[in-house]
């Protein structure tokens, strides 16, 4: 997977004004540590159920190495979830800026304590409400 900054502009697939990166890492760059809230998670695993641009290969974690990555997600039909092939996009809350992160951005976050910015974190739970139909 590609390394891009957090906050860098989005150049991956059909890049839009106003998309950024979040959680593109690679263990050659060092990145934000720290602990996230639980319900953040939750709300990644919610939104990983319905991706944007799934791809047809996966993408190893490069920290572990491992590249057929799955986690348990209670939201998902079959209990568990694929990740590396796929992003999430989050509206930020200004309107204008969406963030669009890889789905091992959850890997990362259980797994690595990547703690991405917290306008991403907090922009997840209004992307759950809004998705979900809810008044935000």
């Amino acid at each position: 997977m590609t390394y891009y900054p957090d906050g860098s502009p989005y150049t991956y697939h059909q890049p839009a004004e106003g998309m950024v990166n979040i959680g593109w890492l690679d263990r050659s760059h060092a990145y934000q540590q720290g602990e996230v809230a639980d319900e953040v998670v939750d709300g990644l695993l919610r939104l990983v159920t319905r991706p944007d641009n799934q791809t047809r290969g996966l993408h190893e974690c490069h920290f572990c190495g491992v590249i057929f990555l799955t986690v348990d997600n209670p939201h998902a039909k079959n209990g568990t979830s694929l990740l590396g092939s796929a992003e999430i996009h989050v509206r930020g809350s200004s309107g204008g800026t969406v963030f669009v992160a890889p789905t091992l951005v959850i890997h990362y976050i259980v797994e690595h304590q990547y703690q991405p910015p917290d306008e991403f974190l907090d922009a997840v739970e209004v992307e759950v409400r809004r998705r979900s139909g809810e008044q935000v």
